[in-house]
């Protein structure tokens, strides 16, 4: 082998070393231009979203015009809603937050979340919470004549008869129109509770019977003062007479037809018990003083109970013709005012 040929291996290895160091010192370049060309992509794309965020969180941040009217015309629907599921504490509950926030309704809306407010605790018969939310509806909004008959008739509840005409009187109407002749009728119908005869006399002649919401009910009233007009109330002398004749039939003239059998069953036993312990031991018997004496109180008792019966049974008769009166004031109102 040459000298030449003996060189060989070394200058051979060192061409390779450089070139491996050559090669390798460019790849870690073009890796870090690589690296850098990624990150400067991903920070690119980073900055767009940014942008994008900060841009849709000032367009969130921007003012959105607020429209009140929709709003508390949405929630009052809903709540009438509740009303008419008789959901009262929820529609209760809901009227209560509007009206804290109502500093932006218009008057109209107040007044419509207080009507409503009276409305519900009418219908859940807190009458007297009633009529306090109803009296704060004002004089000059559209629904103050619903305020006012419903005002009215809650005072009717309450039997303050005086209070309940005065709030009808206060409104001003149309003669011959429907609210009009419902006025005659809530009117009329205050008479026949007040037993004034005189003064339904003088407003029946307005039922017109001509307005479907109500002309059954003015069919009613007619029938209704006919019956309080017309009722005799019996003797209540004659009732203890026939009482004192035989057990249990003055009840039964004052117009009772199932008591007069359990004064019977009491006292005609008492009866024969104390007859016997007459006839068998004698009047001054011990078992005749006691068995004749409760004999006695019984008797007594049946015919004292018989005479106070024919007052007793009218004044059952009248009440129940007075809840039969308010009820017939109370269905008008649902059907003319609740739509």
């Amino acid at each position: 082998m040459s000298i030449r040929d003996t060189n060989y291996f070394p200058s051979n290895v060192v061409k390779y070393i450089l070139l491996f160091a050559t090669s390798f010192i460019l790849s870690q370049a073009v890796g870090q231009s690589v690296d850098s060309v990624r990150t400067a992509i991903l920070d690119s794309v980073s900055i767009v979203e940014a942008d994008t965020l900060d841009s849709a969180m000032v367009t969130q941040a921007l003012p959105v015009k607020f429209d009140s009217t929709a709003y508390y015309t949405r929630e009052l629907s809903f709540t009438r809603y509740l009303i008419t599921s008789e959901q009262y504490q929820d529609a209760l509950f809901l009227l209560s937050r509007l009206e804290a926030e109502s500093a932006s309704a218009s008057s109209e809306q107040r007044d419509s979340i207080r009507f409503m407010m009276g409305w519900v605790n009418y219908f859940d018969q807190n009458f007297e919470e009633s009529i306090y939310l109803l009296s704060k509806v004002s004089d000059d909004s559209e629904i103050s004549t619903q305020a006012k008959f419903y005002k009215s008739i809650c005072f009717v509840y309450l039997r303050e008869y005086d209070q309940a005409k005065q709030n009808l009187n206060e409104i001003t109407l149309d003669s011959g129109s429907l609210e009009w002749e419902l006025k005659m009728f809530q009117l009329g119908a205050i008479a026949l509770l007040e037993r004034d005869y005189n003064s339904f006399d003088s407003l029946s002649p307005y039922f017109s019977e001509n307005h479907f919401q109500f002309s059954i009910e003015e069919q009613s009233m007619l029938i209704y003062h006919e019956e309080l007009s017309s009722y005799k109330r019996k003797s209540p002398w004659i009732a203890g007479g026939l009482s004192a004749l035989f057990p249990g039939i003055g009840k039964f003239y004052a117009g009772y037809r199932g008591t007069p059998f359990g004064a019977m069953y009491m006292t005609l036993p008492l009866a024969l018990v104390a007859i016997e312990a007459v006839i068998l031991a004698g009047v001054l018997s011990p078992q005749f003083l006691v068995l004749g004496a409760l004999f006695g109180v019984f008797y007594v008792g049946n015919i004292w109970g018989s005479a106070l019966s024919v007052f007793s049974i009218k004044k059952e008769i009248f009440n129940e013709i007075d809840r039969n009166i308010i009820y017939d004031m109370h269905i008008p109102l649902r059907r003319v005012f609740w739509q």
